[in-house]
């Protein structure tokens, strides 16, 4: 029984259909291994997206640029949301990256990989090199904090740009300094950057105050109010007080009033004078009796 099971007692020409088979069986095995399931993709979809943009923020990266970074490096396409994230658990050795279903595998398969003498291993959300960041954290672990991962990421491409004073040209020094894949990288990034939609920074200020209904009678008086304060002429009632009380706590107010006094009082004195001038010329009109004339005929008892 053993020896038929065996591969070599099989027929020769049965022989790398069989090698075909157990590979298939194999890739398959690791790849469902390494899958993440529909639920773990919904969990960890933003995962790196709230890192990230926590860490524009902080150095001052222009929004979303670190962010497309982290879909070229890392990105994957999620059915769910239709669109392309960027995976926390992501491995990358030897051109060929590992989409690992959680952090705990993720550490794993990057000390397995160690194990077997494999030193250059991109991370996490923005695919640190542990090769050449030997110091970048103080664990595997640690590598795999989206956190973590991002202030790394974010502080080096700042160093970048100071040394380039250009975004662009920092994003292709984030990846190489060689030329060709210098440009080839950020033309990559550039491209997902401007597909990436914007969102508005503009801070709408809120009333401090609240909002009070239209009432036409108050409009009324804060317009005769108005016009108070350039004339009080004709203006009656309510509106005239307003004005005057306008008026009297204006600068100079009480200089106009010692004026206004003064015209008024000379103007009094005028108008007296005008009235005992016209007395002493025309006399004093006789007062007419008020009571009826009675006639002589009758006698009044």
């Amino acid at each position: 029984m053993k020896k038929i099971l065996h591969i070599r007692a099989w027929p020769q020409n049965i022989r790398p259909i069989l090698a075909g088979l157990a590979a298939g069986l194999c890739f398959i095995w690791v790849q469902s291994a390494f899958a993440a399931s529909p639920q773990a993709i919904e969990k960890e979809a933003k995962t790196c997206e709230r890192a990230i943009k926590a860490q524009e923020r902080r150095v001052g990266i222009p929004q979303g640029l670190l962010n497309a970074i982290s879909h070229a490096e890392s990105g994957r396409w999620a059915s769910e949301h239709r669109a392309t994230i960027a995976w926390p658990w992501t491995v990358t050795t030897g051109g060929k990256g590992h989409f690992l279903p959680n952090r705990t595998d993720a550490v794993a398969f990057v000390k397995s990989l160690q194990a077997d003498g494999v030193k250059n291993i991109d991370v996490g959300c923005l695919q640190i090199n542990l090769k050449y960041h030997p110091d970048a954290f103080v664990s595997i672990r640690h590598a795999f904090d989206p956190n973590a991962n991002a202030a790394y990421a974010a502080d080096f491409l700042r160093k970048r740009f100071q040394v380039s004073k250009s975004w662009i040209k920092a994003v292709g020094d984030y990846h190489s300094t060689t030329p060709k894949l210098n440009k080839a990288y950020r033309n990559k990034v550039a491209k997902i950057w401007q597909a990436t939609p914007k969102q508005s920074t503009t801070v709408v200020a809120q009333a401090k105050t609240p909002v009070v209904a239209f009432n036409p009678s108050l409009t009324q008086r804060f317009n005769q109010s108005f016009l108070a304060r350039k004339s009080s002429a004709g203006i009656r009632g309510p509106g005239l007080a307003i004005a005057n009380r306008i008026k009297a706590q204006r600068p100079g107010a009480s200089r106009d009033r010692l004026k206004g006094q003064a015209q008024a009082s000379s103007f009094a004195q005028n108008r007296q004078a005008q009235l005992m001038a016209w007395r002493q010329t025309n006399g004093t009109m006789p007062v007419r009796s008020l009571m009826p004339t009675i006639p002589k005929s009758i006698n009044v008892q």
